[in-house]
């Protein structure tokens, strides 16, 4: 249902941006806020509250007031997935823009990609470079690569769109696909684009551009190595379903040693006991070495550098190691 107020009739707008929230009345103000003051205006904001318990969507309410591009629709939890899902199903947006309620957007992050759908008539996935923060949004840490363009096996290995609030896709490819996999827990926004990169012609490209500021959370479903890997591997599963069986087998080995390398670069980051970083490495190595050194050969290097010195020294003096 509609909790704050009804929309008077409009034009359907450019994008719609779907933010879905659990408990996050502490951060879910500053999430709107950077959508709300956003340079392109020509859009409408769907927060869908999924059962939270707390008042996130009141607090949503109040932080979109009498804007009338805004709502907040409530549902019985049922998971992030199923509430991406039903924003876009209630939006009418030709983009849609995903924004967890605990990120933030830098204010050019729309009228960039309106920019880049604009450019590229074949661009399906559109995203940006994603700054790292800490819990309050305050201390800036690393930044991801700019990617021009990504391939399957680029996705499937690691996942350079970095979370789910760096994701802009075309309506109707998006309907095409099916939305996002309910049956999965973790990497449901890298199995959509595996799933466009392996069963459509539309292209996944990257804008050379920080527009997307990502809350790090020690407690969050990203600092869960196990829960990542097993959604991983839920992921692998599902995409083996629609996959070109040639192209995806050459594919799977090397991506398991390259994300066995982004698990122990995670565990360094989030501050895991140096022994949990070494057994991703040593997985990593046993895995297929050559495609360690084959792809990034210095980040391979920096991070085997970071574990054997979370072995022995302080964790400040390992952070320079892992920054990129």
């Amino acid at each position: 249902m509609v909790f704050n107020f009804t929309q008077p009739a409009r034009s359907a707008p450019l994008f719609t941006i779907v933010m879905p929230c659990y408990r996050a009345g502490r951060t879910i103000g500053t999430a709107i806020a950077s959508v709300l003051a956003q340079h392109e205006g020509d859009f409408e904001l769907i927060v869908v509250d999924d059962g939270s318990p707390d008042d996130s969507a009141a607090i949503a309410a109040a932080a979109i007031g009498w804007d009338t591009r805004g709502r907040v629709l409530r549902q019985d939890n049922a998971g992030p997935s199923a509430a991406r899902n039903a924003g876009v199903a209630a939006g009418r947006g030709r983009l849609v823009a995903f924004l967890d309620a605990d990120d933030r957007w830098a204010p050019e992050l729309l009228s960039a990609h309106r920019d880049h759908f604009d450019e590229f008539p074949e661009l399906g996935v559109s995203f940006a470079r994603t700054r790292f923060y800490d819990t309050e949004l305050a201390v800036p840490g690393r930044c991801s690569a700019h990617m021009p363009s990504l391939d399957l096996g680029q996705i499937l290995a690691e996942n350079p769109l970095c979370c789910t609030s760096n994701l802009v896709v075309r309506r109707d490819l998006f309907n095409a696909i099916g939305g996002f996999d309910l049956s999965l827990t973790h990497a449901e926004d890298q199995e959509f684009v595996v799933h466009v990169l392996a069963t459509t012609a539309f292209e996944v490209r990257g804008i050379d551009a920080e527009l997307v500021h990502y809350r790090t959370s020690p407690c969050g479903l990203s600092s869960d190595l196990a829960l990542m890997e097993r959604g991983w591997n839920q992921m692998l599963d599902r995409a083996r379903q629609y996959a070109d069986p040639q192209r995806f087998v050459g594919a799977e080995v090397r991506s398991r040693a390259l994300y066995a390398r982004y698990l122990a670069r995670r565990a360094l980051r989030t501050g895991h006991p140096a022994r949990v970083a070494l057994a991703h490495l040593l997985t990593a190595l046993r895995t297929d070495a050559p495609a360690l050194f084959a792809t990034e050969t210095r980040r391979t290097l920096m991070t085997a550098a970071g574990v054997m010195a979370a072995l022995v020294l302080p964790r400040r003096l390992i952070a320079p190691l892992i920054a990129r």
